[in-house]
């Protein structure tokens, strides 16, 4: 439905742009605005700026920006009108009766069903049905408040316990399979539930909303994990277990733990390591490296010691790809390295046998913390294992391929500072000069450097310097608005599509804030062009002198339209009438056009009367 602009005003004024992305992305203030990696594209250097002041974001190396309601569609998949009605609820803002979802997409169908199914879940566990899932937590040591906090749930036994519950609540079987929760009979009408007799895990979206469930089996039913399926609200790999819950923390903190099972990541905030979150089931993935590079700049994560070698070795590789569009270690003046904001991963070992769930019931939590005190870097593993021979040969052969081995993998590592760090330690270890595998490992970098990959959202064609800083001076000044918006002919006069909406939506609300117009473009790149054009704050800016100069370049414009249009009535006058005899008044008005175009850029003009010249005018152009 159309909404009315003075609603959406509101909405957009009642959010904290800063509090709205911050529960996706790790800002640091940097001047009047905030800084982080874009959610949008995979980076390594801060592009990404929110104004609070404006309510807007831009990233400068993706080109996309927006408002609060534009960013919301962009990292929750929404359409406008769900966009709307997410930040009002958020705001407290009623919107009013709708008459139809014609720009709905079923999304928020979709979580209305999760949502009560999780409530379903949730209120089986604690009724006497879910006697056996609640003794199945006390044996494991999960508390109540625990459990409570993380909404664990039961699916009860049968076949249709929440099919007939969803009955109840008008929800179709089309809808409980497309999300996930039943599953369609073969050759027959119906469907049953998927999770039965299980102990259940929502896992919530980073909004904290319920898009998928993990059913773990008392028993020795298999599998002994049963994980959602993919579904239009759930991606696999794409989310973190516990990171709408863990977010504050690890921003707080800087710092983040990563473990592999649901229930380690339950006993670690039992435990107060509220920072913890786990990688649901399967392997960690770059997604999941991305999401946490936006909250953190290190990573703990747990390994039996057995096996510590082995893993980091493998999680390595998602670190140690060639860096990014030429980046290469760099000192600045003061003797530090450049380019901050490294991302760094750590292995704190626990004992064999032991997973973080054995380990803090049976040792607790001053044990845990020091094992997280005496964390080593993951690549330091990995380069315990490029230094040691495949095939245990010794002797001047194995060390120089060692050397060779340990080079290239100092030269995929992306942050300055480590490899130092890790060069001196190979170095000590191959018995070999430092220098000699820095100097090595530079020389390699600069082979292994690629273009920056092409990112999903590409920025906005480049927009001409003189109609941009036009609609930036009408965005700005009210004075400009006043003056010029009736000289502009937007179709004549800008080049840029997207600079032509700008001006259009100011034509048909003169008076609105330039934030406010973002609601009022179509195109997404209408409106990452309006962000980057409100970015940089140049309100403090003198408009005066160049709205004089707009004034007098769209004088000239409007009068050469005009010359145009009589000069054109003139000829298509004379090709209908054959006349060939000058149009007296379609010429004066011709002339007195172009006299006043010649003045404007500082010509004279023959005048019609008796061959005098017409009075020359000056121009600052």
């Amino acid at each position: 439905m159309q909404y009315p602009q003075t609603l959406l005003d509101d909405i957009r004024a009642a959010i904290d742009i800063v509090d709205l992305v911050s529960r996706f992305v790790n800002l640091r203030k940097a001047g009047t605005g905030w800084k982080g990696l874009c959610p949008f594209h995979a980076e390594k250097t801060p592009s990404f700026t929110v104004n609070p002041r404006k309510g807007i974001f831009h990233c400068f190396g993706c080109g996309v920006g927006g408002d609060a309601f534009g960013f919301l569609m962009r990292q929750d998949r929404l359409s406008f009108p769900e966009a709307v009605r997410a930040l009002a609820k958020t705001a407290g803002i009623a919107l009013p009766e709708e008459r139809g979802k014609g720009g709905d997409s079923g999304r928020e169908e979709l979580l209305r069903v999760m949502d009560l199914a999780a409530r379903f879940y949730q209120q089986a566990l604690w009724k006497p049905a879910g006697e056996r899932a609640r003794a199945y937590l006390e044996q494991r040591g999960i508390d109540t408040g625990i459990a409570q906090r993380f909404g664990l749930g039961y699916a009860p036994e049968g076949w249709d316990a929440l099919l007939s519950f969803m009955r109840s609540e008008k929800v179709t079987e089309d809808a409980l399979a497309t999300a996930g929760l039943a599953i369609p009979r073969e050759n027959r009408a119906g469907a049953y539930d998927r999770f039965r007799g299980r102990l259940l895990f929502p896992i919530r979206d980073l909004q904290g909303r319920v898009v998928a469930f993990g059913g773990r089996a008392f028993g020795d039913e298999q599998p002994k994990y049963l994980n959602s399926p993919e579904t239009p609200l759930y991606t696999k790999g794409n989310l973190l277990y516990a990171a709408d819950l863990a977010r504050p923390t690890i921003q707080t903190q800087n710092r983040a733990f990563l473990v592999e099972g649901y229930v380690d990541c339950l006993m670690c905030h039992q435990h107060g390591f509220t920072a913890t979150v786990a990688a649901l089931g399967t392997a960690f993935t770059p997604a999941q490296l991305a999401l946490l590079r936006r909250y953190c700049d290190e990573v703990v994560t747990f390994f039996d010691a057995d096996a510590a070698g082995q893993k980091a070795a493998a999680r390595a590789e998602e670190l140690l790809e060639p860096t990014d569009g030429g980046m290469a270690w760099a000192v600045n003046r003061a003797g530090a390295f450049a380019g901050g904001g490294a991302f760094r991963v750590k292995v704190a070992l626990l004992p064999a046998g032991h997973d973080p769930d054995t380990f803090l019931r049976t040792a607790g939590g001053e044990a845990f913390e020091e094992r997280i005190t005496a964390a080593r870097s993951l690549l330091a593993y990995a380069l315990d294992r490029a230094i040691v021979d495949p095939d245990g040969a010794t002797g001047p052969r194995a060390r120089t391929s060692a050397f060779a081995r340990v080079s290239l993998m100092l030269a995929k590592v992306a942050d300055a500072e480590e490899a130092t760090a890790l060069s001196r330690e190979a170095a000590t270890k191959l018995g070999v000069d430092a220098t000699q595998l820095w100097i090595e490992a530079q020389r390699l970098q600069s082979s292994l450097r690629t273009p920056p990959t092409p990112s999903r959202s590409s920025p906005p064609t480049s927009t001409p310097p003189v109609e941009r800083d036009l609609v930036t001076l009408l965005l700005h000044s009210t004075e400009a608005r006043t003056l010029l918006l009736a000289l502009l002919d937007e179709s004549d006069d800008l080049g840029h599509a997207s600079l032509r909406s700008i001006v259009r939506a100011l034509k048909s609300r003169p008076d609105a804030s330039a934030e406010s117009l973002m609601t009022d473009l179509e195109t997404d790149e209408a409106r990452s062009v309006l962000s980057s054009l409100l970015v940089e704050d140049r309100e403090s800016i003198d408009a005066r002198v160049s709205i004089e100069q707009f004034q007098r370049r769209l004088e000239r414009s409007q009068r050469l339209r005009r010359a145009r249009v009589v000069s054109q009535s003139i000829a298509e006058t004379q090709a209908k009438t054959g006349v060939t005899a000058p149009m007296h008044a379609e010429l004066r008005t011709l002339h007195q056009e172009s006299a006043v175009v010649y003045g404007i850029t500082g010509g004279v003009a023959q005048s019609l009367d008796h061959g005098t010249t017409g009075s020359p005018r000056s121009s600052d152009e």
